[in-house]
C-alpha cells in the first residue's frame, strides 16, 4: 500500500527515519532527503510517498521542489529491493502529482551507490548531470573560539527578513529568480520548527547568513553566505564555527555541509575547519 502526503504525521517522520538509517548503514551512504516540505512552491503538492507492507515502511520517495523542477529521492529497505517498490513509488509520484506545473524531474543519489549498482542509471533511463555536490562531515566537539568584537551572530528574527533575503538572492539566485523568490525562502525558514537561521552583524547590517535544518540524524548547515565585500576576512569560518558551537549546547547531533564541487573556495573552507569529506552527491535527469 502506497500513502500519499504532504506532511508528515510525527509517527511517520519516525519511520522515515529509521528507513533511511537502515538505507545508510547498507549502502554507506550520508545524505539525508529533506522531511519537509516548507520550501515546495505548492504546499498542497503530495511531497512524501510511502511504501507500507504488514504495517512496515519499506519505500520512501520525497519531493523537494522549490520551483517547477523538482528533485525527487528514494529509498527502498536493503531487504526488499528488486522488488518493483521504487517503480511503484515513481508511478504513484507521476499519477498524484500530474495536475502541479512540474518542468522536470532530476533524482537524487550518491556515488557510491552508483558504483555499486553500475545498471541503475540504464534502467531507469537517465544520465547524470555535471554538477555535483561534496557532502562533509565532523563530531560534535566544540571549537576553540575567540569572539570577535567586531560582529555578533544571532538568530534572525522576522525584522531581518528583507535584509537576509538581499543577502541570499546575491549569493545563490540566478538570473532567472527574482528577489521575492529569496524572501519566500527566508520566511519558510524562519517559520519552519525544524529550521534555524543564523546572522552575523557588523554595524547593525547583515553581512552573513546560515540556515540549519534539524529535522535528519544530522544537524545540516547550509546557505552559509558573506556578503562579497566581507569575504576572504575570516567572517565565513567565523559564522560556522559559532554556529556549531551554539548547537553542541542544544543536541547532540553531528555536522554535516553540503558545497558544490565547483566551488572551490568554500570546499577549501569547510575542510580547513575540521570537516571531512563523506560522499558526493549526484544528480541523474531523465534523457532529452
Amino acid at each position: 500500500m502506497i500513502q500519499a502526503t504532504n506532511q508528515l504525521t510525527e509517527k511517520e517522520r519516525k519511520a522515515a527515519k529509521a528507513l533511511i538509517s537502515s538505507c545508510q548503514n547498507y549502502d554507506q551512504t550520508f545524505r539525508e532527503p529533506y522531511l519537509s516540505n516548507m520550501l515546495n512552491f505548492d504546499a498542497n503538492m503530495p511531497s512524501f510517498f510511502l511504501y507500507f507492507h504488514e504495517g512496515k515502511l519499506l519505500g520512501l520517495l520525497t519531493v523537494y521542489a522549490d520551483d517547477e523542477d523538482v528533485e525527487v529521492n528514494i529509498q527502498v529497505h536493503p531487504n526488499h529491493r528488486r522488488q518493483g517498490i521504487a517503480r511503484a513509488l515513481y508511478r504513484n509520484f507521476e499519477r498524484e502529482t500530474a495536475s502541479y506545473p512540474i518542468r522536470s524531474v532530476t533524482f537524487q543519489t550518491e556515488r557510491v551507490f552508483l558504483d555499486h549498482h553500475p545498471d541503475l542509471a540504464s534502467h531507469w533511463g537517465v544520465v547524470e548531470d555535471e554538477e555535483t555536490e561534496t557532502w562533509l562531515g565532523r563530531d560534535c566537539t566544540p571549537y576553540e573560539l575567540e569572539l570577535r568584537s567586531d560582529v555578533e551572530v544571532l538568530l534572525a528574527e522576522p525584522s531581518y527578513l528583507e535584509a537576509i533575503a538581499q543577502l541570499h538572492h546575491q549569493a545563490f539566485s540566478d538570473e532567472a529568480e527574482t528577489l521575492e523568490v529569496s524572501c519566500r525562502y527566508i520566511a519558510e525558514a524562519l517559520e519552519d520548527s525544524d529550521s534555524l537561521l543564523y546572522i552575523l552583524l557588523k554595524e547593525g547590517q547583515v553581512i552573513g547568513v546560515c540556515t540549519v535544518d534539524l529535522s535528519g540524524n544530522n544537524n545540516y548547515l547550509y546557505g552559509i553566505a558573506v556578503a562579497e565585500a566581507y569575504r576572504g576576512q575570516g567572517y565565513g569560518s567565523y559564522l560556522a564555527k559559532s554556529v556549531v558551537n551554539h548547537l553542541i549546547k542544544h543536541n547532540d547531533k553531528s555536522f554535516q555541509i553540503a558545497v558544490e564541487d565547483d566551488n572551490v573556495g568554500a570546499k577549501h573552507l569547510y575542510e580547513k575547519i575540521g570537516f571531512a569529506k563523506q560522499t558526493q552527491v549526484v544528480y541523474l535527469k531523465q534523457k532529452g
